[in-house]
């Protein structure tokens, strides 16, 4: 296979797989090239395909050790005890008008308490109670259907109070979903950060779309590098890897404010455990956790006391 780098072209990896083992599949692919893969199941059919769309094609040495370890990892489902998961791998170019039609076919809208995450193509009626977020599909996290990105969402609700401004931190932002889900659920101020350039014009962009530009301050900074003094916020999103967050954990740890929640995603469920023992030795105690699949988010709470 020759590298390519076609400005009109996007990369797309398929692995057909049993229905049984899709979302289990669907969250290695997740895992492995860190986007957010479609699945598409047809009816009358014992078998499900995941897709994934990839910027542009690797180099054939780095295609082939992505797919030796994409096999690995799928062997490792059987290996822990599912049902036999045969899975076929493909790959081929995609023109980037494709990948778009396959998403608008795929994409649904998506309901967390008052808020809707739709598409620019999709309309719906909103109630006078409900806000929406217009976030078109990119190639990587960031549309609220990953279930670590949806928890956030979740704990955006739930730790809101209307009529009090919250102070909120949307600490590794990608496209700005949760800072201007925050935005329009009344948290102040909204600050953004992120390390990728890419990310954070992406997230001014879909601020400006959603009519937050001015209320939603985005940076470019390294959560490794935050500063320990600034603003203490009253929720903390911080959806990222937990190498990061291990460590992140006293930057943090410390800006957050008495009685506030911090909410950390994107941890592999065999990694929630080092996370939540690093941040409960910093006076932070756990209050809420949850399962997805391969993924584990959880909720600490800073005592005021």
């Amino acid at each position: 296979m020759a590298s390519a780098d076609c400005s009109g072209e996007l990369w797309q990896v398929e692995v057909r797989c049993p229905r049984s083992c899709a979302e289990a599949v669907a969250q290695v692919v997740a895992e492995t090239w860190q986007v957010t893969p479609v699945v598409e199941y047809r009816p009358g059919r014992s078998t499900a395909c995941v897709r994934a769309f990839l910027p542009s094609a690797p180099p054939a040495d780095q295609w082939l050790r992505e797919r030796s370890a994409l096999r690995q990892r799928l062997a490792q489902l059987r290996s822990a005890g599912r049902q036999p998961c045969r899975c076929t791998i493909r790959a081929r170019p995609l023109a980037k008008e494709n990948w778009a039609e396959s998403w608008k076919r795929h994409f649904h809208i998506l309901r967390v308490g008052p808020l809707v995450v739709r598409a620019s193509w999709q309309t719906t009626a909103l109630q006078s109670n409900q806000c929406e977020v217009v976030l078109d599909p990119g190639l990587s996290f960031g549309t609220g259907h990953h279930p670590t990105t949806r928890y956030c969402l979740e704990e955006l609700v739930r730790r809101r109070t209307p009529g009090l401004p919250r102070p909120f931190l949307d600490a590794g932002t990608g496209s700005g979903i949760l800072a201007i889900a925050a935005a329009k659920l009344g948290y102040r101020p909204v600050d953004a950060l992120d390390y990728d350039p890419v990310a954070v014009e992406t997230a001014r962009i879909n601020a400006k779309a959603n009519g937050v530009a001015d209320q939603v301050r985005v940076r470019q900074v390294d959560l490794l590098r935050l500063p320990l003094r600034g603003v203490r916020y009253g929720l903390i999103c911080a959806n990222v890897t937990a190498p990061v967050l291990l460590a992140a954990r006293e930057r943090l740890a410390r800006r957050l404010a008495p009685g506030g929640w911090l909410a950390v995603a994107g941890i592999l469920d065999r990694e929630f455990g080092a996370v939540q023992r690093a941040y409960e030795a910093l006076g932070l105690v756990c209050v809420r956790s949850r399962r997805d699949g391969r993924w584990r988010s959880g909720t600490f709470y800073r005592p005021e006391a």
